[in-house]
């Protein structure tokens, strides 16, 4: 005998249904349609851009596409006028009649794979279309969870048509090196002017990281706006600092102020990191060369490059070293970086892995959110 679920049963099951399962069921309820928009939408991933939406492995893209329509079919009589032959015109190029339309459609794709399609109306535009999928999709819903939310124009001049009101709550947020302030009002956060290493998502991340490539960095980072920043770790992709702004560092981290697990890596992308910086270090703290205190750092350190190990009290040593990144995925450069890193005394502490945590990713800035849930409530 089976009985029809209450309300809070069917709220439970559409909440945890996989979002674009979700879609597919509600769509064929129309007595669901309604009340869903106010039950929690949790996804993985979304992606945004100028002509597609993605909701996790699922992509909803607006394509340009050409139909060969021939002389005998019926469509081919509705053709417009500029392809209508008239006495005294000449076809060149070609003898056969063949009305080549052009036409945008709707292509959904999963993980790269085209899985259906349906054509757009004759007089759609595609960004009209598209804003109708972003409404349909994302418009009047109350509470979008997403783990990653990811903008990706790159430096395009384009308008996203996105619902009124929209809003997540976010744990991720990845820009593509676009200035991550045209997004946050999506993540109900205010933007509070130019002093951008005062801004609360950068205070409050576990782990920040700062593109110096951006066009806001052409003269990179103040070590004073470094040694400002409380973040636990802080990495510097494309750092521009001299091999005397890192002995800077150093002796200001010498002085004891920063806490223990403390950790802050200097990238260098395409060309490797100047040999010059380990040997003024070196120079300078010589009797700390000691690599016996790193036998059990799991770290791919860079070879034949010295590893330094500096009291700063009884409690904490400041580690400095050099390990190979990998390589960058968006231009296939090798990637190097120097860490300093703030440890304890005892033997069982060790630098490890300084990439931990929940990335939130920004144009030029990436903070990874280990416990905080950007909210609007």
């Amino acid at each position: 005998m089976t009985y029809d679920l209450s309300y809070p049963g069917q709220r439970c099951i559409i909440e945890f249904l996989e979002a674009n399962k979700r879609t597919r069921l509600v769509s064929r309820s129309p007595a669901l349609q309604q009340a869903e928009k106010s039950i929690p939408f949790n996804l993985d991933h979304v992606q945004i851009t100028a002509h597609s939406l993605a909701l996790n492995n699922i992509s909803i893209e607006i394509h340009p596409a050409i139909e060969q329509i021939a002389e005998d079919d019926p469509r081919y009589e509705s053709r417009p006028a500029d392809f209508r032959m008239q006495p005294g015109f000449i076809r060149s190029g070609h003898s056969d009649s063949v009305w080549h339309r052009k036409f945008n459609e709707v292509v959904f794709m999963r993980n790269e794979e085209r899985i259906a399609s349906r054509p757009l109306p004759e007089d759609m535009k595609d960004y009209i279309a598209l804003e109708k999928v972003n409404q349909i999709m994302l418009g009047g819903r109350k509470d979008i969870r997403v783990n990653m939310l990811e903008f990706d124009v790159y430096f395009s001049r384009t308008i996203l048509r996105l619902p009124e009101s929209l809003s997540f709550r976010i744990k991720e947020l990845n820009t593509n090196r676009e200035d991550f302030k045209y997004y946050l009002p999506l993540i109900d956060i205010p933007f509070l002017g130019s002093e951008i290493f005062e801004h609360p998502i950068v205070q409050n991340s576990d782990i920040l990281t700062i593109n110096e490539l951006s066009r806001q960095f052409n003269e990179g980072i103040p070590l004073n706006d470094i040694n400002k920043l409380t973040n636990r770790t802080v990495v510097i992709q494309h750092s521009k600092i001299s091999k005397e702004g890192v002995m800077t560092l150093i002796r200001d981290w010498l002085s004891g102020e920063k806490s223990i697990g403390t950790t802050l890596m200097l990238e260098k992308h395409f060309v490797p990191i100047n040999q010059e910086i380990f040997t003024s270090i070196k120079e300078y703290f010589e009797e700390f060369v000691i690599e016996d205190d790193f036998e059990n750092v799991e770290e791919n350190f860079l070879p034949d490059y010295p590893r330094f190990c500096i009291p700063i009290n009884n409690l904490s040593n400041l580690l400095v070293y050099g390990i190979d990144r990998g390589i960058d995925n968006n231009f296939t450069w090798p990637v190097s970086a120097i860490v300093l890193k703030v440890v304890a005394t005892t033997p069982e502490v060790t630098p490890g892995n300084c990439q931990s945590g929940v990335p939130l990713v920004l144009p030029s800035m990436i903070f990874f959110l280990g416990f905080l849930a950007l909210s609007s409530d």
